[in-house]
């Protein structure tokens, strides 16, 4: 076999390769589906997570009266955010309490309003809730808080998943991730 055949060939296996590659990753999605709810949102709306299809999210677990890790958190998607490509798609931040008790629709909407107007923050019972927490495996306790000027503290953790517009699971981030390590995310999970 002549030298030029077998540059030919490889070229021919090498685009072959790369064209099932893509092909896999259209048809075969990566990560398993992120697990559905239902809960309230800050408008007092039922949100279905699988009726937002189509757009990527990105699911934290918090509440409007933390004092470091969900400020911390909403403030660094937002800067995210900012810096993915312009007129790319829309990324949805969802911020689901693990404050049920302090918090209802009207002070989500405050709350996740001071970062980013587009944020949506949800609640429901403590039933509603319950399953979603298991689901996505979230650690949640109210603590004593004495002499918070909150009255009490929810220690919970920090992750924050990242789901692609197909509905599956793509990535995790956490509270102490910058903007751009969270931004890199946010494009792994555009695709």
């Amino acid at each position: 076999m002549s030298s030029n055949r077998i540059v030919a060939l490889a070229v021919t296996l090498l685009v072959l390769a790369c064209a099932a590659a893509v092909l896999l990753r259209v048809l075969l999605p990566s990560g398993p589906l992120a697990p559905d709810f239902t809960l309230t949102d800050q408008d007092g709306h039922p949100y279905t997570l699988s009726a937002h299809r189509g757009h990527p999210i990105a699911l934290f677990f918090g509440y409007a009266h933390c004092p470091d890790v969900c400020p911390t958190t909403l403030s660094a998607l937002a800067r995210a955010k900012r810096k993915l490509a312009p007129g790319s798609e829309p990324f949805d931040v969802v911020l689901v309490t693990v404050d049920p008790a302090r918090d209802d629709p009207a002070t989500l909407k405050r709350y996740v309003h001071l970062f980013d107007p587009a944020f949506a923050g949800l609640t429901g019972t403590e039933a509603q809730l319950d399953p979603v927490y298991a689901a996505y495996h979230v650690y949640h306790e109210i603590g004593s808080g004495k002499g918070s000027a909150n009255g009490y503290i929810v220690a919970h953790s920090s992750a924050v998943q990242f789901i692609s517009p197909g509905g599956r699971l793509r990535g995790t981030g956490d509270w102490s991730d910058s903007p751009d390590e969270l931004a890199v995310l946010m494009k792994q999970a555009q695709s």
